[in-house]
């Protein structure tokens, strides 16, 4: 299976919808989430998991990175497995990169472990 594929089904629980896909740089597929209760969001496919980013303001100058995993469940549907803030950030741009870097640490290490627990199962 392919790192990156297009994002066949949408955050429908989440109220996102009319998701457009386009095959981006880094190894990641970006889609385009808008619906008329939430601002529009970007998110990738990365390894078989969707993540998105974004900048929380802060009352400071500067932005909070935030990232979430999700994952394919049954009948369709997209749920949260993980959700990491980072650091504060300057710029919009530089928290949202940070977000989403965050998100493709933690799937990195989900699947070293899962590689890991599948080696020791064959050599038992």
């Amino acid at each position: 299976m392919s790192e990156t594929s297009k994002i066949a089904t949408v955050l429908t629980d989440a109220g996102i919808r009319n998701a457009v896909s386009i095959k981006g740089s880094k190894g990641l597929t970006k889609g385009f989430l808008n619906d008329s209760r939430i601002p529009a969001l970007t998110a990738y496919e990365y390894r078989g998991y969707i993540i998105s980013a974004w900048a929380r303001p802060e009352f400071t100058n500067g932005s909070t990175s935030v990232g979430i995993v999700y994952k394919r469940g049954g009948f369709g549907s997209i749920i949260q497995v993980h959700r990491v803030e980072g650091e504060l950030f300057e710029t919009k741009e530089q928290a949202e990169q940070h977000g989403l870097g965050l998100c493709k640490e933690w799937i990195d290490k989900q699947v070293r472990v899962q590689g890991d627990d599948e080696g020791a199962k064959r050599l038992a």
